[in-house]
């Protein structure tokens, strides 16, 4: 019997699209190409969302390869957690949901944990969560499960989790979660419910 329900934020309760903020802050294809590849075709985003580097880091480190676009990077360094947004029907799920248990497994730097908190509520409606700033991993890694699991006693055969990314489902999979891969955030409430009520 589902107990818990696990949600991820990227795509799932807030969005979180590079391509559409990179276009948005700097209008030049082609530096947008470029700092699409640097920041997340690679790990450095992934270091960023485990705590290990700073805005600033991240600054630094791409004016070292792009010293003509330093005015894009700080742009986009300082500014993508605006473009970081509530997806309401999601989050309205929330309410919805206050006979189970509600909790958050999360890649996210601090700084856009801190922006989640100062500018919405929805973050103080849930049971708990996992960030990755805080425990220096990423999903998929299994610690990112195992320390919900450990923090709140709960049992994973309780759990249901929700992602955008199937690397991530297969752990908690292996873990003995319940999965759902949320292809299109518009889906969340039907797929949620497929799988709450079949038990």
């Amino acid at each position: 019997m589902i107990k818990n329900i696990v949600f991820d934020l990227g795509n799932v309760l807030v969005t979180f699209d590079p391509k559409s903020f990179l276009k948005d802050l700097i209008h030049n294809k082609k530096i947008e190409e470029d700092l699409y590849s640097f920041y997340f075709h690679s790990d450095l985003w992934i270091l960023y969302d485990q705590g290990s580097y700073s805005n600033e880091d991240m600054i630094q480190k791409g004016i070292q390869i792009y010293p003509q676009y330093e005015k894009y990077i700080r742009s986009v360094i300082e500014r993508w957690v605006e473009y970081v947004i509530p997806i309401v029907d999601n989050i309205q799920l929330l309410d919805l949901y206050t006979n189970y248990s509600l909790y958050i497994i999360s890649d996210i730097p601090q700084y856009n944990y801190d922006y989640l908190n100062e500018h919405y509520s929805f973050l103080q409606k849930v049971n708990g969560g996992i960030y990755s700033y805080q425990e220096k991993v990423c999903k998929p890694n299994k610690k990112m499960f195992t320390r919900l699991l450990e923090k709140y006693k709960i049992n994973p055969q309780e759990c249901v989790f929700i992602d955008d990314k199937y690397e991530n489902i297969k752990t908690a999979l292996d873990l003995g979660f319940k999965g759902i891969h949320l292809k299109d955030p518009k889906d969340l409430k039907k797929k949620l419910e497929e799988v709450l009520y079949e038990m």
